[in-house]
């Protein structure tokens, strides 16, 4: 019995003196965004880090011309943010080195170089004939990723309306043909990036617009490469492509859900406890008489339960996002971004995301949501408008006023004084 509580006792001490090596270890799972560019404007990156413990970090860089202007650690300790300065870095591969105690860990980076300067791309403008098309809906080209493992769950079933038919980027590229030969010059895509929402009471989200990974094609449609290679391929027929953006809210299926980065990362981050649910009046927004208390419940409000609303002057959400834009510019070559929900989220973080994109893209387009049917509503949003108390730089705004007139020829009778 001696000699077993002895070997116990020895055993109970490795296993003490084990713990903080695991504790110590360096893990990095994931660094947003997933690459970055050399020569931008703008020469500042934010890269989000994510991994155990990773938040007590020390970092470190050996790399001409890019420097650590900060670490930002945040409440999780399962996320850093590292802010680099590239200012007159070439493209090449970074070492990153993460420390922990007399642990570390080395990550490569990749410093790309870019396609073209800024100001050669050229977006959609008002000579386009834009179509639009949900991917899930269009062609299915491609039927070995309608059931992808790993995913929550979902059913394909093009008999039933509300859930995902299997439609995919594949099935668009084969048919890029049909659009030419229509006459329209451009395609707007409704979200493509991974909505990994579950089935329920027999609806999914085909529709894009709960995203739970801001740099990746949803594997139903394809891959990132695959959106790159159909991009290439509208090019060589004169077609561009728009793609569809979310900046107010995620997918309540995202990682931050589960580990939240810092406690204001979202609006109303005790949701499940103080709810606040979007009034839909977007009126309050540009009213300079509106309460505080309409104005807090349009934008702070969520959409829906299922789309958490982030909270864009936490400035490192924003950063993230603004980022995230200038990625897919860069890595697919997109011509215009469509902004869902736009006058949702807060206006001043918007504009300076206009203002970052116009000065870096000065040819480049974005078209903001803007469903109010007033034409002041949709001025006071445009560029330059004299009719905003803050200028939004969004250059094209979504006309739904023009939208409603022409829905209500289709379908009003013709009265007498008012109607048709």
């Amino acid at each position: 019995m001696k000699h077993l509580l002895l070997a116990l006792v020895a055993v109970m001490g490795l296993a003490a003196h084990a713990a903080p090596a695991k504790k110590n270890s360096v893990t990095v799972d994931r660094i947003d965004p997933t690459c970055w560019y050399a020569g931008m404007k703008n020469p500042s990156v934010q890269l989000m880090v994510s991994g155990p413990g990773i938040k007590n970090a020390e970092v470190s860089i050996n790399y001409p011309g890019v420097k650590i202007d900060s670490l930002v650690r945040l409440d999780s300790p399962n996320y850093l943010l590292v802010y680099l300065n590239t200012s007159g870095a070439q493209p090449g591969t970074i070492n990153i080195d993460f420390t922990l105690g007399k642990k570390k860990k080395t990550v490569s980076y990749e410093l790309k170089q870019r396609d073209m300067a800024g100001d050669k791309r050229q977006g959609f403008t008002n000579e386009d004939v834009l179509y639009m098309l949900m991917p899930d809906r269009f062609a299915d080209g491609d039927q070995s990723n309608n059931a992808v493992a790993g995913m929550q769950p979902y059913t394909t079933d093009r008999s039933k309306p509300s859930l995902r038919h299997g439609g995919d980027l594949a099935g668009i590229e084969q048919h890029l043909d049909y659009f030419t030969d229509l006459g329209v010059t451009a395609l707007w895509f409704t979200p493509v990036l991974e909505n990994d929402s579950p089935d329920g009471h027999g609806h999914s989200c085909y529709h894009g617009y709960a995203t739970t990974d801001y740099y990746r094609v949803d594997p139903r449609f394809g891959t990132n490469d695959d959106y790159r290679r159909l991009i290439d391929k509208a090019h060589a027929r004169g077609l561009k492509v728009v793609m569809d953006m979310i900046f107010n809210h995620c997918g309540s299926y995202h990682p931050w859900l589960k580990d939240m980065p810092a406690k204001d990362w979202l609006n109303q981050s005790d949701y499940k406890n103080n709810y606040l649910q979007t009034s839909y009046k977007l009126t309050p927004v540009v009213d300079p008489y509106a309460s505080e208390v309409d104005l807090r419940e349009t934008v702070e409000g969520w959409f829906v339960p299922s789309m958490p609303d982030l909270n864009h002057h936490n400035v490192h959400v924003m950063n993230y996002l603004i980022q995230n834009s200038i990625w897919w510019i860069e890595s697919a070559g997109i011509d215009g971004i469509r902004m869902d929900t736009y006058p949702y989220a807060y206006a001043d973080a918007m504009a300076r995301w206009m203002m970052t994109l116009n000065d870096e893209y000065p040819n480049f387009n974005v078209v903001g949501e803007t469903w109010v049917e007033n034409p002041y509503y949709t001025a006071t949003w445009q560029k330059d408008s004299k009719l905003a108390r803050q200028n939004s730089n969004l250059k094209t705004v979504m006309d739904f006023s023009f939208y409603e007139k022409v829905d209500s020829a289709k379908h009003q009778a013709t009265d007498g004084w008012w109607h048709g």
